[in-house]
């Protein structure tokens, strides 16, 4: 492929938003977690009233904060790191190489020219294949693995990457060259020496 030719852009993946799924059951475990300790309370503190009459001075603000904790500290920083790295990930497949970057608190971000490409491999979890989202892995020469986690509709980015790793690899033909004469030279007429 001549360098003078611009890349063409093959195609531009975003992460599918089934990477949030695993934050948003923590994020659910913990509050089912904590319905339990709110039930009892809640009991405790209507046989506590029974047994006083008087009103008591209310500390619901502070049990509530202290409850809520987990989800506080563990499930939403856990959801906003997710969102971050939903937003500053990017793939990008051209006619001459794979671009990508991805990842927030741990950023893996590189680009791989096709003809270095050596095996594409799909991964599709359980729930991946439900929600439509799966790994694609490029192994490169030398043996370098490249997970590409998250991807939307995989066998679609698996075929197009393929067939562009097919056409990097094709050998190029090559150019009719136009055959030029010399340029006149008289040096041969020049004496020697």
């Amino acid at each position: 492929m001549n360098d003078n030719q611009k890349e063409i852009i093959l195609a531009q993946e975003r992460l599918h938003w089934g990477m949030f799924i695993l934050p948003l059951l923590v994020l659910v475990f913990l509050i089912l977690a904590t319905l339990p300790v709110l039930f009892l309370v809640h009991l405790m503190s209507n046989m506590m009233s029974q047994l006083n009459p008087q009103p008591a001075r209310s500390i619901g603000g502070l049990f509530f904060l202290i409850v809520f904790l987990p989800e506080i500290c563990v499930g939403l920083p856990l959801l906003l790191v997710t969102w971050a790295a939903y937003l500053k990930s990017k793939i990008t497949l051209t006619d001459r190489r794979l671009i990508y970057r991805t990842g927030f608190v741990m950023r893996v971000s590189g680009e791989l020219p096709l003809e270095n490409v050596e095996a594409i491999i799909i991964v599709e979890p359980l729930l991946g294949r439900v929600f439509g989202y799966g790994t694609v892995i490029v192994t490169s020469v030398g043996g370098l693995r490249f997970p590409l986690r998250y991807i939307g509709s995989p066998q679609n980015f698996h075929a197009t990457l393929q067939q562009a790793v097919n056409n990097a690899k094709r050998p190029v033909p090559p150019a009719n060259k136009v055959s030029t004469p010399p340029p006149d030279d008289n040096s041969r007429f020049m004496p020697k020496g």
